[in-house]
Formats: structure tokens, sequence, C-alpha cells
């Protein structure tokens, strides 16, 4: 049969189908570009597909070869909708751009920000990694370090904050703990070669170890605020994350697994959209030029992180390279830790450092004051 003449007969029953699917798998794609704007306290389901965003793009792009395989008109449904969402897919995968080389000029300013996991590996808990915490900072050699989930005695000779002091010239920190007792304490930290003339913690919408924190250093003559975010977690517990890897193999006696899942994530959704309010409002009222980076627990796609991110240089779309996963635990496809700079800065460099220490993967960035 000519080939042409194949590619044009009628859509048969299986093209049909294949072609309702496609339908719906645009509409899905849609509504994931939704989430970014749509706050889920008004309709949290939408928070889900922009959870699905991946998956439902793969989907969209497998569409896209049957068709030129099929009917070549058809594929440009799933080609346009790709392209009308082009932006987004920009903040997950990006082709490197060339990066700014970075001397040791005075307006520069290297970041970085590491949610340490406790200082524990995830698959072997009672073997922390702090010397090699030690070793990467040493490689990288960052001005500023903001850390989630830090951990350390408070008293004795091995005060971690001392190490890093000791071995490495930070002689300014800020340690908000979450929880302590009278030897050791968790929380949010800031490693610093710059004097910190002011630090605080955003009160509004605090849940213990998910909080957002700030310092005011001082570079040169410049104050510059830098915001420690560790945005409300989804709370997952190790038989959820089994669930999760095993979608496939569950069955109907699952389902109240299920809604127990779908509640914690709606919760988390909802919270995180509460934190990223209050922040945006104490980056509204600051007076410098300022830096937001950290774990924000959510995807490029959620409406908080966009939020948060609206007006500001997002790092990773500026200079990143390949898809930016920045989380490799359970599902290793999303892109959580952030490092957003406002206009007063360009972005040089960004990097992700592939080490799997903790369950995230440090990230750096160069960012320079401009004139």
């Amino acid at each position: 049969m000519d080939k042409r003449t194949f590619l044009r007969r009628k859509l048969g029953f299986i093209s049909k189908t294949m072609f309702l699917a496609n339908m719906l798998a645009i509409v899905a794609l849609l509504m994931s570009y939704s989430a970014t704007f749509i706050n889920p306290k008004s309709f949290w389901p939408i928070a889900f597909m922009g959870l699905g965003y991946l998956p439902i793009l793969l989907i969209n792009i497998g569409f896209i070869f049957y068709w030129l395989l099929r009917k070549r008109k058809i594929a440009l449904y799933s080609l346009v909708t790709i392209l009308i969402g082009w932006p987004f897919l920009t903040k997950h995968w990006n082709i490197r751009k060339e990066n700014a080389p970075v001397s040791s000029e005075t307006r520069t300013l290297r970041i970085m920000t590491f949610n340490a996991h406790l200082f524990k590996k995830v698959n072997d808990e009672k073997k922390n990694f702090k010397a090699d915490v030690v070793r990467i900072i040493d490689s990288i050699s960052p001005d500023v370090i903001c850390f989630q989930e830090y951990i350390s005695k408070i008293k004795g000779k091995h005060v971690f904050s001392e190490e890093f002091k000791d071995k490495l010239g930070y002689d300014y920190f800020f340690f908000e703990p979450s929880s302590k007792n009278d030897y050791e304490a968790y929380g949010m930290a800031v490693l610093s070669r710059f004097p910190i003339y002011d630090s605080g913690t955003i009160r509004d919408n605090d849940y213990g170890i998910n909080r957002i924190s700030y310092v005011d250093i001082k570079k040169q003559d410049t104050l510059i605020r830098i915001y420690n975010i560790h945005l409300r977690s989804f709370a997952l517990q190790n038989e959820d994350k089994e669930f999760i890897q095993n979608l496939s193999n569950n069955n109907e006696s699952d389902n109240s697994r299920t809604r127990k899942l779908s509640r914690k994530l709606k919760n988390a959704f909802e919270l995180r959209s509460e934190q990223a309010h209050s922040l945006k409002k104490h980056m509204n009222e600051c007076q410098y030029p300022y830096i937001a980076v950290g774990d924000f627990n959510d995807t490029p796609m959620s409406y908080s992180v966009n939020l948060i991110g609206d007006g500001l240089y997002n790092a990773f779309k500026e200079k990143g390279n390949g898809w930016g996963v920045t989380h490799h635990a359970l599902l290793p496809i999303f892109q959580i830790d952030y490092i957003f700079a406002s206009q007063k800065f360009q972005v040089m460099n960004y990097q992700i450092v592939k080490q799997k220490l903790s369950d995230h993967y440090p990230v750096w960035s160069d960012l320079k004051l401009k004139p």
C-alpha cells in the first residue's frame, strides 16, 4: 500500500480511541500548567496535576510520535500544547547557557543550599557523612551555606559549626533550632564568611522543622538578605514511600491508604501556599538585594514555587543544564531545591552536586551584584 494513502485513510476504531486519549492528555497538560497560578487553597485537586507534569508531558510526546506515523496533522495538537508550556519546560530541563567566568571581584557571592537530612545517609541511618560535607564545601568554597535539617551538638568539642569555622573559615553562624535538648539540636543553619548583622525567623505559618529563616550579611559595603527556606513537607512515612513505589502492585484493599496519602498531599500543598504568601510579603518589604534558597518541597509547576519566584531570577533556568533533579530518593525525577535572586543580581553560573549523601543534592550558584 502507498504510504501516503495509508496516512490519509480515515481513522479506524483504534485510532479514534487513541485520538480521544490524546485529547484527554492535552487537557491534563493544560491543567498542569494552571497549577502554577491556581492556589491549592482555592482548588486543591489542580496541585496534583502540577505534580504529574512530567509523566503527562511524556505521554503527550508519545502521542506526537504515534501520529507522525498515522496522521501527521493530529501530531500538531500535542506539539502546540507543549510549545505553549515551553517556559514551564525550561524550569525542569535546560540546555546549558555558557557559564560566565567568575573572578575574585568583590561583587560576586557564591551561595550553596543543602538539605542535609540530619547528616544521615538515606539507606544507612547509622552512618553520618559530615566529613564528606566538609570535603565538598572545601572544594566549592561558597561564601554562604544554607542548611535545612541541620543537626549538631550544642556544647563540647563536637559542635559542628566550630569545625566549619576552624577548618574552612566560616566565622559567622546562625542556627535556628526547631528542636533541642541539653546536648543536641536540629533545624535551620546558615554559615557565612561575611558578618551577619541581623537574623530571624518568619513566624507566620511556622511548622516546626519546616520554616523560613533569614540573615542579613554585609559584603564589602552592601547589605544582602538571604532567606533559608524549608517549606512544609509531605511528611511521608516509609510505608507511604513503599506504597508509591509499588503502585502497580496495589489492589482495591489499598483504597484507604490511597485516601490517607491524598490527604497528606493536599494538606502539604495548602500549608506551603500559606508559607509562600508569608515569605512573599516579607520579601516585598525588604530594602536590600535578597536571595531565596532552600528546600521548597515542591516542583517547578507548583503554585508555591511560582509565587516565590515571581519577579526573581531562577538560577537553574538562567544557567542550569539538563534535567534539574535535586531529590534522588523515592522517585528521582523531582527538582525541589532552588536558588532565586532579586533583580539586583546577575546569575553567573549554577551547579547541582550529584553526590548521594542526603536524599537531596547540594546546589550552588554564583550571583553578581549589578552596578
